[in-house]
């Protein structure tokens, strides 16, 4: 005997497949971690700034002017 198909069970199956789908951008986003993240200097530079701002070594840029009058 054959099991019948409602379209209610179809959509029912698409949802539950599309929230486990991932999007494009969390995709792009997840690739764009993973070179940062696999990348010594970049992350070097991370901690470098962590520390920085955790030992109060900022300024506050209230422009685009202010900053480039920095470099």
């Amino acid at each position: 005997m054959t099991e019948s198909i409602t379209i209610e069970d179809i959509y029912q199956e698409l949802k539950a497949i599309e929230r486990k789908m991932i999007t494009r951008e969390d995709l792009e986003a997840l690739i764009d971690s993973v070179e940062i993240r696999s990348n010594p200097k970049t992350m070097e530079a991370l901690r470098r700034s962590d520390l920085d701002i955790k030992e109060g070594r900022v300024k506050e840029v209230s422009s685009v002017e202010d900053m480039l009058s920095e470099l």
